[in-house]
């Protein structure tokens, strides 16, 4: 059965690539300008702005045997700063990310937050410690962190109850329960109405949960169902390992997370 199942995650993994290798930056629903268009590399960090004052960043990590992984996290800029979610893989490519919110955009990321302890989310945290960002993170991610290997965030968030939401720099924050992890999160921006749901939505019209390790099937669907009934007016929905696209995104995770009788 164990190699059974590493056999599916692998195949897994290399449709993802396959579909992001086949795809254009612009083409996902909501991108309306791409920052860069060269080859994807682990040393290079792309840019997609989705909508006004919203930017998707996209990092790779070369995984064998399946090449290169992607994953997304956001910028949203405010009057003299910015907002980063979630770090990219690494520190180094972290360092990116702070230098083009800086130098393209003229508005340094001040504060971040982390939408689970998995190092697609929070590998970059030394980096931003460095640059005096103020790191924010659930409290059960804070507690997860260390066991993965990761830094925690320097400030905890109190979003331990299922459903549970709080305003936090402009955003809607929301603990759905747990899904690919027990402490996922995440975010809504109420004007542009986009959603960032992380690793808990699956990309497009994936047929797979993905990586499992640390998921709570049994719950999954219905915290993917929590995020919809809690953002009803969302037009772009972000994934972490995916294009972004519409409230389909939400709905496809909600049925393929079902519990099979």
């Amino acid at each position: 059965m164990r190699n059974l199942l590493i056999l599916a995650t692998a195949c897994i993994l290399l449709v993802s690539i396959m579909a992001r290798a086949e795809s254009k930056p612009t083409q996902g629903i909501g991108i309306t300008e791409a920052s860069s268009k060269a080859e994807p590399s682990e040393d290079r960090v792309e840019f997609a702005k989705l909508s006004t004052g919203v930017w998707m960043h996209t990092s790779y990590k070369n995984v064998e045997p399946w090449g290169l992984i992607f994953t997304n996290g956001l910028i949203f800029e405010r009057k003299q700063h910015s907002v980063l979610v979630d770090t990219a893989w690494n520190d180094a490519q972290t360092s990116q990310i702070i230098r083009w919110a800086n130098d393209e955009l003229g508005k340094p990321i001040k504060w971040s937050i982390h939408t689970h302890a998995h190092s697609d989310k929070m590998g970059g945290m030394a980096t931003l410690h460095e640059q005096g960002i103020e790191t924010y993170a659930s409290s059960m991610s804070n507690k997860f962190a260390p066991k993965h290997d990761l830094l925690p965030a320097k400030n905890d968030l109190n979003l331990t109850t299922i459903a549970r939401q709080m305003n936090w720099q402009g955003l809607r924050v929301m603990y759905p329960g747990g899904g690919h992890t027990h402490d996922n999160i995440v975010v809504y921006d109420e004007k542009s109405k986009i959603i960032f749901g992380g690793c808990l939505i699956r990309p497009g019209d994936s047929q797979s949960l993905g990586y499992t390790g640390d998921a709570d099937i049994e719950y999954w669907s219905q915290a993917a169902q929590n995020v919809a009934t809690a953002f009803p007016d969302a037009k772009i929905v972000v994934p972490s390992h995916g294009e972004p696209g519409g409230t389909e995104v939400l709905t496809n995770t909600i049925e393929i997370a079902s519990p099979k009788k």
